[in-house]
């Protein structure tokens, strides 16, 4: 056991922010980069460091030591939820920078939040329409009428082709199908259409 968990454990008041830094900076870089790689992020490593910066500064403010429970989590996995959660701020405060500087129109939110700014599509694993419409679906924000008028198809096809979509992605990735609404659907197979 670390230290900063022992420290931790016996008194919140006198915990060393210096202590937690020195044992564990390599840990939190560490975090970050895999979060950022699985998310395939392009961050530079001066980027990188803001984060860690960033997280220091978040531990810091807003006391996060003092509401640390080694019975809800372990102190590794609590170290990654405030390091995932930073690096996700960190990202969207750059996309919306970048947005309004590529654009002269105020950065506009968009429905889908950090997935649709993080958005990428496995290689290989849809039609291009497919991913044409799950990309105009998830990332642009469009419902299916407004996809069907774009790419000229109608929307029961645009919905067909989402579904198929979808189907392919929980494949490759292992993610079971949501349950469906009524018990009988579960019993026809539907065809499939590439």
């Amino acid at each position: 056991m670390s230290s900063t968990v022992m420290e931790i454990q016996k008194r919140y008041d006198e915990i060393s922010y210096e202590s937690l830094f020195n044992e564990h900076s390599r840990l939190i870089y560490k975090l970050i980069i895999n979060f950022v790689k699985s998310r395939n992020i392009n961050l530079q490593t001066s980027e990188i460091d803001d984060i860690y910066q960033e997280i220091a500064l978040k531990i810091f403010k807003n006391d996060y030591i003092s509401r640390y429970n080694d019975e809800k989590s372990s102190f590794i996995t609590w170290l990654n939820i405030i390091c995932r959660t930073t690096a996700i701020d960190y990202y969207r405060k750059k996309l919306r920078w970048m947005e309004s500087v590529l654009t002269d129109a105020p950065p506009r939110s968009s429905e889908g939040g950090l997935e649709a700014a993080m958005f990428s599509l496995p290689a290989g694993v849809l039609t291009d329409r497919q991913a044409e419409v799950i990309t105009l679906f998830y990332k642009e924000g469009l419902i299916a009428c407004e996809i069907a008028q774009r790419l000229g198809i109608t929307p029961p096809t645009v919905r067909s082709i989402k579904f198929q979509a979808l189907d392919r992605l929980r494949s490759h990735y292992g993610a079971a199908a949501p349950a469906p609404d009524n018990p009988e659907a579960e019993q026809t197979q539907r065809r499939k259409v590439s």
